[in-house]
């Protein structure tokens, strides 16, 4: 299972965004990764972004993610994920999302096991404050990334109430920075409005749902436009070397969109070959 460190490029470190579903493109983006022979030295990761991040450093191959979300995305295994408890700390338990990172990480893994470092990103929802989990039980730590609120119960961690990361900072570059990265290469599966300007069609266009009440999409598209302003802040405050962004159709929604999974974890694919020459001049690849 653990890939061979090849030496014919310079380190870095791989930084994968919150998204959901949308997030399934990581596997894509590692996949050319894989292909050409250029595992990173480090991988900092945001909810989905730490999740596939916590599979890639345990060891696994991409193949073997993407073979494994292709066979989750039927939705009678994905109604088997669903574990309901109508309370005010979110509608889901999490308890069987938990079992599943177990069955995959282990359910004794621990950060000092990986074969690549990690880092991933949760919020301290008592104080407000970003907190990076990089030491202790690695599905604890992932259980707490992923932690959306409203959707999941939060997580209490060393007497700590975790909720999802993307909330403060859902591409972690400044994590990377922090932990001593000089290469960075991010991927962002969330929609930056940037380009957008007030009264005219927007250049980017928000994520759709399109089974949920109209009250619910109001709140999800305000969300959308937070988070995009935190992370092109954050970005700015920690620029990457280079960004990937895979070209993930709109009506792909976080919760829902497992189902169209091959074509998200393409979209990902697609976009590191297309940025493929970037990254080897970046990393200075030589032996070709």
């Amino acid at each position: 299972m653990e890939q061979p460190q090849d030496k014919n490029h310079k380190s870095f470190a791989l930084v994968l965004g919150g998204g959901g579903a949308r997030g399934l493109a990581h596997i894509g983006v590692y996949k050319v990764l894989e292909r050409y022979s250029l595992r990173p030295d480090l991988i900092a990761g945001t909810s989905m972004g730490g999740l596939l991040g916590a599979v890639f450093a345990a060891g696994y191959p991409a193949q073997e993610a993407e073979d494994y979300a292709l066979k989750r995305a039927r939705k009678r295994e994905i109604g088997k994920l669903v574990d309901l408890r109508l309370s005010n700390r979110g509608l889901l338990k999490g308890a069987r999302i938990y079992n599943v990172l177990t069955e995959i990480l282990g359910p004794e893994a621990d950060f000092k096991d990986l074969k690549i470092p990690l880092a991933v990103v949760a919020t301290d929802k008592r104080t407000g404050r970003e907190v990076v989990l990089c030491e202790g039980r690695l599905a604890d730590a992932v259980r707490a990334t992923i932690s959306l609120p409203g959707v999941f119960q939060p997580v209490i961690h060393e007497d700590v109430t975790l909720v999802d990361g993307g909330i403060l900072n859902n591409v972690p570059t400044s994590v990377a920075r922090a932990l001593g990265a000089e290469r960075m290469i991010a991927v962002d599966v969330m929609p930056s409005f940037v380009h957008n300007q007030p009264g005219k069609p927007p250049v980017e266009p928000m994520l759709t749902y399109t089974r949920i009440p109209g009250f619910f999409q109001d709140l999800w598209e305000i969300q959308q436009i937070m988070i995009s302003a935190m992370t092109d802040m954050r970005l700015e405050d920690a620029p990457p070397d280079l960004l990937i962004q895979p070209a993930i159709p709109a009506d792909v929604d976080l919760l829902l969109g497992f189902e169209r999974a091959a074509e998200v974890i393409a979209a990902g694919e697609q976009a590191a070959e297309a940025a493929l020459p970037a990254i080897e001049a970046l990393l200075e690849v030589s032996g070709k």
